[in-house]
């Protein structure tokens, strides 16, 4: 079922049960050409413990016709804890759409004001609907580097970087060794960056990204707990994510530099509404980039 051919009885937003996995899978495939198994973390995952929904659809006569699936975690970030939930897959059938019906899906999965919301892929319309609903912008523009491009970092870097699973989990902290342990399951690169300046915990995610209509592969930076280890050796850093990952540069998003080094700078707007959390102190743990080739 599509969901191309709107149905003639009520129409009703309601949250996603177990049930609902397949038919929903199938409706994102339809949406996005994203293959329906590659959705089901979506719904297989939880990172806490009480169960909280996994989103939300819109029904039509009992057929899913939209979708907002949710994320949720909870993060210990500068002394603050609070819950973040990332949307992912949201989606209206286009039958469905221009009747505000999309505004009144997503409606119903911002209703807590103590939760932070990001939206790390909206497009156009979705940006419009979250603004509507008291979303900020949380970043204007995503940062590439390729090889080379940050060679002068090299003269001055005196860095060891591991990438051993047990050396590095061994290094870690209690709340970093959570962090690692969550996203092992996921095929993200762990490695550990140390100079005299201090050492840099690093997770990341390798993607297909189009550059210029063509797609490339990249590696994305999730998460880096020193971002000026990270610039003072990026040149270093860069290439052994690289060689790793058999990728053809890195990206990162630009909040995470208060002064960000020479870089690629690509629009790629993402959105949150949280009144916990800064732009700053939001990564992209626990999120649909974590569990979605996307």
């Amino acid at each position: 079922m599509t969901g191309d051919k709107p149905y003639s009885s009520g129409i009703e937003v309601r949250p996603i049960t177990p049930a609902d996995t397949a038919e929903i899978c199938d409706l994102l495939e339809h949406g996005f050409g994203i293959a329906a198994d590659d959705w089901r973390p979506l719904y297989t995952t939880n990172w806490l413990a009480d169960n909280p929904p996994r989103g939300f659809v819109l029904t039509d006569g009992g057929r899913i016709v939209g979708h907002c699936g949710t994320i949720y975690s909870q993060r210990e970030i500068n002394g603050k804890t609070g819950f973040v939930c990332n949307f992912s897959g949201y989606y209206v059938a286009p039958a469905y759409r221009g009747r505000g019906l999309g505004a009144t899906l997503v409606a119903a999965a911002v209703r807590d004001e103590r939760i932070t919301y990001t939206s790390l892929t909206p497009a156009p319309v979705t940006q419009r609907v979250l603004q509507a609903l008291g979303f900020a912008i949380l970043e204007r523009h995503v940062l590439l580097f390729p090889p080379g491009l940050n060679a002068e970092t090299l003269w001055r870097s005196r860095v060891d970087i591991d990438v051993n699973d047990r050396t590095v989990r061994a290094s870690l902290g209690q709340a970093e060794r959570r962090i690692y342990d969550d996203h092992a399951p996921y095929d993200c690169l762990h490695m550990t960056a140390r100079d005299a300046g201090g050492t840099a915990y690093l997770v990341v995610k390798r993607r297909l990204r189009r550059v210029r209509s063509a797609p490339i592969p990249l590696s994305q930076i999730l998460y880096c707990s020193e971002p000026d280890v990270l610039a003072r050796n990026l040149e270093r850093i860069k290439l052994a994510i690289m060689w790793q990952q058999k990728t053809f540069g890195i990206a990162m998003n630009e909040r995470l530099f208060p002064k960000a080094p020479r870089a690629i700078r690509r629009e790629d707007i993402a959105q949150y509404r949280s009144a916990v959390f800064t732009p700053n102190e939001l990564d992209l743990l626990y999120s649909e980039f974590v569990l979605l080739d996307i």
